[in-house]
């Protein structure tokens, strides 16, 4: 049985395979209840923890379906004594920093994220677009969340596909389409990486606003500016929404800079992504 741990927006979940022991407790502690949920990829995708997914990987092991659970299933983060053990059995797989900073959560009341900033750029957006070179066009899609939020679609893009408005079925990466990937989470790195791609700081040309933000040392995280007036984003493989860790619409007043988002605490910018733009 395969254990994934959902956290992430931008890289790959972390997975780790079970031992048999633990293929054990897990089933002792899920079956018979109303914590093992089928639909796997339907989902609240808050940012940060959102749970485990939990595959049976060959048509050998009937650990899962002589227990009366379907082949993959769903441990969702507000089943606390479940969460906290499954996180034990993956020391080996998860770095250090990222077991923490899930114990953390599981159990945690959302509540509104630090917003240091690492940019110039914390103002109003519309006043960033305002001071823009003259041939900038801001030309912010509506809002269409059902586009992403279908099964060929949902789980094979992540918040950059979503802000760049590119469907690549790759779990897009800041870099990979121009030649110049990135492996180190902080915001100089994502944004260089973005830059390569043709993500900018500048405006030149048919233009949508995007923001990124990130998980000190561990993930990315973008949203995407809608002619709707709100921003829009995508965590990891869970839904297309326009709201925050709080359910709170990401508009008005409210923006990527100050509202709710877990534990993607450092606010990086916002950008520029140009009308056409494509990932990988």
């Amino acid at each position: 049985m395969i254990v994934t741990l959902d956290a992430f927006s931008g890289r790959p979940n972390p997975s780790w395979a079970l031992k048999e022991n633990d293929r054990q407790g897990l089933i002792s502690r899920v079956a018979g209840t109303a914590l093992a949920a089928a639909d796997a990829p339907a989902v609240h995708g808050r940012l940060g923890f959102r749970g485990y997914v939990v595959s049976t990987v060959s048509d050998d092991d009937t650990t899962a379906a002589n227990a009366g659970l379907p082949e993959t299933f769903r441990i969702p983060a507000a089943a606390i004594e479940a969460a906290r053990w499954l996180l034990t059995t993956g020391q080996a797989a998860v770095d250090d920093d990222v077991l923490q900073a899930v114990a953390d959560q599981i159990g945690s009341t959302p509540s509104s994220s630090e917003n240091t900033s690492e940019a110039e750029e914390e103002g109003d957006v519309d006043s960033l677009a305002a001071a823009a070179v003259a041939s900038c066009v801001i030309q912010n899609t509506a809002y269409h969340p059902g586009f992403w939020n279908t099964p060929a679609v949902q789980p094979n893009n992540n918040c950059y596909n979503y802000s760049m408005n590119f469907r690549s079925d790759s779990f897009a990466q800041p870099g990979t389409i121009s030649g110049h990937p990135n492996n180190v989470t902080q915001c100089a790195d994502v944004a260089t990486a973005a830059n390569w791609d043709g993500c900018t700081a500048g405006c030149s040309g048919p233009n949508k606003n995007v923001a990124l933000v990130v998980w000190p040392g561990t993930d990315y995280h973008w949203y995407r500016r809608h002619s709707n007036g709100f921003w829009g984003h995508k965590p990891g493989q869970t839904s297309a929404r326009n709201t925050d860790n709080s359910g709170h619409v990401i508009g008005g007043a409210l923006t990527p800079a100050n509202c709710d988002r877990g534990p993607y605490t450092i606010f990086c910018g916002y950008r520029f992504s140009p009308v056409g733009m494509k990932v990988r």
